[in-house]
């Protein structure tokens, strides 16, 4: 390949650097192409829809907390339902938030900026008066990747440096009408393009990394600095910080949540969605993202029994310890095999990457300093040929209608996050491999098909660094993901460990 024909055809000057850049991003951009070049039988036929099956929901009141001992390491449903019983005042949880990220901030770096004044001033009002919505003063954290009125959203990079945003992006519109206190934005990935946060480091070892991009957010989860927070997800972002820490997310159906005021990267892949420590607190915040948001904190419960899991073929020992655990719950297990994930994965980071470069090609062509390696995928993302880009849409409807089939013998699927939930803080590949395409294996199959997906702890490596297990359901099924995520929290602990950079006075 002539890189240097290959960059003046798609607008770029063909500097020395850019070539070396080109001549080391492509070959992963070019061996995409040619996992799916041979992929037969696509039809140009409508892709059906993947409908929610069938099975009862009830909804029943959260009952009391389990007993935590300072407010900080309250959930979201436990701190809303003590505010408004009088046991606990909003000034007090904010307080305690607060602390907890003056104390574990320097080790953590999950923020990179705080309106503790703007949240005080905030809680002040909030404390005098009838709560305003069912998050009525819970602290929250946004993604320095969603827009806040008067509070710079730098999207990670210089080359946002003092962007000033006059509007709040409308989740975090949403969750401020809901009562709700923002105290600052999280660290990511610079724009988003990629999966290891290094701005932050993972409370439960900061020796090693947080993964990406929302790590900021999961960071701050886990170390008790904040009940809730936002994040975003085109490849597995929302899913993959939520495993390396030890924390709960949920990847909506595309389209379910407002994208208005968050950056786009990859518009045909990007969501934003809701990150707490439980599977319930998600989907509390979850119906307030889609304005579905209820008078009072409530639960939303079903019982695992009737609902069919289909393990993935994939499962390790920590998976499948969950599939065990709801089997005894009452729920049919039964094995599947997943439609092919390199495939998948291939068809996924092409479309990506060519979106990816297409939001940004003004900026390539300014040469704006970008960090070196988002930089490379960029320019690598203009050469993808048109051919092969419709090619990878017609293979995505393709692993469309493979799951709609599989979602009709199934309800959820069980499967993991990450292949590996320990990694060196400040690594950009393993073994030879860059983390993106090692790291993303079994979060593409949701991204690439538009379907729901909730991440969750399951356990811990023998190092003591957290395990995460997913399940993805048909469109439109958040709730149950949720319920069945919830019915395996109510009989372990994972999600109620603490790091040690939380533990102590």
């Amino acid at each position: 390949m002539d890189l240097r024909s290959v960059a003046t055809w798609v607008g770029l000057e063909p500097t020395r650097e850019r070539l070396i850049r080109l001549n080391r991003a492509t070959p992963y951009i070019t061996a995409v192409a040619r996992a799916i070049a041979e992929v037969e039988g696509i039809r140009d036929d409508e892709v059906p829809d993947a409908r929610p099956s069938e099975i009862p929901v009830r909804y029943e009141a959260f009952g009391e907390p389990p007993g935590a001992t300072r407010p900080c390491e309250l959930g979201v449903l436990e701190a809303a339902l003590a505010i408004r019983r009088g046991e606990l005042s909003p000034k007090e949880l904010l307080e305690s938030c607060l602390a907890m990220i003056e104390r574990t901030e320097p080790v953590v770096h999950a923020f990179v900026r705080l309106t503790d004044d703007a949240a005080r001033r905030q809680v002040a009002w909030a404390g005098s008066g009838q709560p305003t919505g069912v998050l009525h003063g819970i602290p929250f954290a946004v993604k320095d990747l969603l827009d806040t009125r008067d509070v710079p959203t730098e999207r990670g990079s210089t080359v946002f440096a003092g962007r000033l945003p006059r509007w709040d992006a409308t989740v975090v519109n949403r969750i401020r009408a809901a009562g709700g206190i923002l105290v600052g934005k999280t660290a990511t990935h610079e724009i988003a393009c990629g999966v290891s946060t290094p701005h932050s480091r993972n409370p439960w070892d900061p020796t090693r990394m947080t993964s990406g991009s929302s790590g900021g957010s999961a960071a701050a989860l886990a170390a008790r600095q904040v009940p809730m927070a936002l994040g975003s997800d085109t490849g597995g972002s929302l899913r993959l910080p939520s495993a390396f820490c030890g924390t709960t997310a949920i990847r909506p159906t595309f389209g379910l949540v407002p994208c208005a005021g968050a950056m786009a990267l990859a518009p045909s892949f990007d969501v934003v969605g809701p990150m707490a420590r439980s599977a319930q607190d998600c989907l509390l915040l979850l119906r307030v993202l889609t304005h579905r948001a209820p008078a009072e904190p409530e639960t939303v419960a079903v019982g695992p029994r009737r609902v069919r899991i289909g393990v993935a073929d994939v499962c390790t020992p920590d998976q499948v310890a969950v599939a065990n655990a709801l089997d005894e719950l009452g729920a049919q297990v039964d094995h599947v095999t997943l439609p092919s994930l390199e495939i998948t994965q291939a068809a996924g980071a092409l479309l990506v990457f060519a979106e990816a470069s297409a939001q940004f090609r003004g900026h390539v062509r300014r040469e704006e300093p970008f960090a070196e390696d988002i930089t490379a995928l960029l320019e690598a993302g203009l050469t993808v040929p048109v051919a092969d880009f419709l090619h990878a849409q017609r293979v995505r409807a393709a692993i469309r209608r493979d799951y709609a089939e599989l979602f009709g013998r199934v309800d959820v699927i069980l499967l993991p996050t990450s292949p590996i939930s320990d990694l060196p803080h400040g690594i950009s590949e393993h073994d030879g491999v860059p983390l993106i395409p090692l790291l993303t294996p079994f979060t593409f199959p949701a991204s690439l098909t538009g379907l729901p997906a909730i991440a969750f702890p399951c356990g811990f490596t023998a190092s003591g660094l957290p395990v995460g297990a997913q399940l993805m359901g048909p469109a439109g099924t958040e709730p149950l993901l949720a319920a069945v995520a919830d019915a395996y929290q109510q009989v372990t602990d994972w999600h109620t460990r603490v790091p040690p950079v939380s533990l102590g006075d």
